[in-house]
């Protein structure tokens, strides 16, 4: 087990007069994002611009870390970044992983968008993976390894079981192979960037936001049959800088009643006050405005309080991405229209989550940090 330490090494800067946030790790490699499990540990799924180095960690609450998953996908996205596993859910013994688009686009000479010549290194890029352990995933000690092999099998349809070292076992498959792009008549290709999910309270349906092909999709987990449910509009371009239309670009989403919170990062160039949370109601398959007037929006969060009254919280990647130095990201929070700073210095935030049981918002930063805030 690699210790990255539970030991406090900084404070994020709180403006709303909460406590300090603690750093409970570091060292995270490309953290993506983060589900918290059954018992109050993390799952952390990171990428790298190294092929196949993608990898799943668990984080215990003491801030200790160690790779529940490695040798995943991974490979350098189009953009420079990397790309790999993404988000997670996870119901009993069942979890479920989306594989970004990897290094499956480029760019020609116009700037269009084309299919990298050089090849892709993994055939299970935009894809959704299903997991079946034997054990819960608290009580895995362990580590799961991937072989490229393996990923061929399962990009084959075929299910491969994998242990760990230490007693556990997982049936791993892929639920869902998306499409890696669709012809488009502006950019001549959009690839696919499965980026966000949430399970339905019975582990019927599973719910994706793709960040490139702007759509929210439902998912059947008994068939694994897939449907586009919306597709989100791009916006007008008021600027002077970027193209004459910015990509919506759906980051995560989350289930609010019998609603679904969808935030949005906003594309290039990134206007700060563009970025918003829609509530789409999947059923009537339209969206409406729940945030706006929001700086590249990564995550939200909404929880009832004691009170019955209903508080949320949203992530900005940056309140100006596209600045040449781009400053800090930020917590706000909403218990009226008007927002709250909460955290005003966050090292590229990009996830959530929630313990309502000790009262604590976990905040995971792009930077390999995950924050612990007490909330009241």
């Amino acid at each position: 087990m690699n210790s990255l330490g539970a030991v406090v090494l900084g404070f994020a800067v709180c403006a709303s007069g909460w406590g300090q946030s603690e750093v409970l790790v570091t060292g995270l490699q490309g953290p993506q994002k983060l589900l918290m499990t059954p018992q109050g540990n993390f799952l952390v799924s990171e990428t790298s611009m190294e092929v196949n180095a993608g990898r799943i960690s668990f984080v215990s609450r003491a801030g200790t870390r160690r790779s529940l998953f490695e040798g995943m996908p991974s490979g350098t996205e189009v953009a420079g970044g990397g790309s790999g596993p993404s988000a997670m859910a996870l119901r009993d013994r069942t979890l479920y992983v989306s594989i970004g688009g990897g290094d499956t686009e480029r760019r020609d000479t116009t700037g269009a968008s084309i299919h990298n010549p050089a090849g892709i290194s993994s055939p299970i890029y935009s894809s959704v993976l299903e997991v079946h352990f034997n054990a819960s995933v608290d009580s895995l000690t362990g580590t799961f390894k991937m072989t490229p092999a393996q990923q061929v099998a399962l990009s084959d349809g075929e299910t491969v079981e994998l242990v760990d070292g230490a007693g556990g076992s997982a049936s791993v498959s892929v639920l869902v192979d998306f499409p890696n792009s669709i012809m488009h008549p502006l950019t001549k290709y959009k690839f696919s960037n499965p980026w966000g999910l949430a399970l339905s309270a019975d582990g019927a349906t599973l719910w994706a936001t793709d960040a490139s092909q702007n759509s929210l999709v439902k998912i059947n987990t008994s068939t694994g049959r897939w449907q586009r449910v919306v597709r989100f509009p791009a916006l007008r371009n008021a600027g002077a800088v970027g193209p004459p239309l910015i990509d919506a670009v759906p980051t995560s989403v989350r289930i609010h009643g019998e609603e679904l919170l969808v935030s949005f990062l906003t594309g290039f160039p990134f206007t700060p006050g563009y970025a918003r949370v829609d509530a789409v109601d999947p059923s009537k398959k339209t969206s409406s405005p729940f945030i706006y007037g929001v700086s590249s929006a990564v995550d939200v969060l909404c929880r009832s309080k004691s009170d019955g009254s209903t508080q949320c919280f949203l992530l900005e990647f940056s309140t100006n991405q596209s600045a040449a130095q781009p400053p800090p990201g930020r917590l706000l929070r909403y218990d009226s229209p008007q927002p709250e700073v909460v955290l005003s210095d966050l090292r590229a935030p990009v996830s959530l989550a929630f313990d309502e049981t000790a009262q604590e918002l976990f905040i995971l930063e792009l930077s390999g940090r995950l924050l612990k805030l007490p909330v009241h």
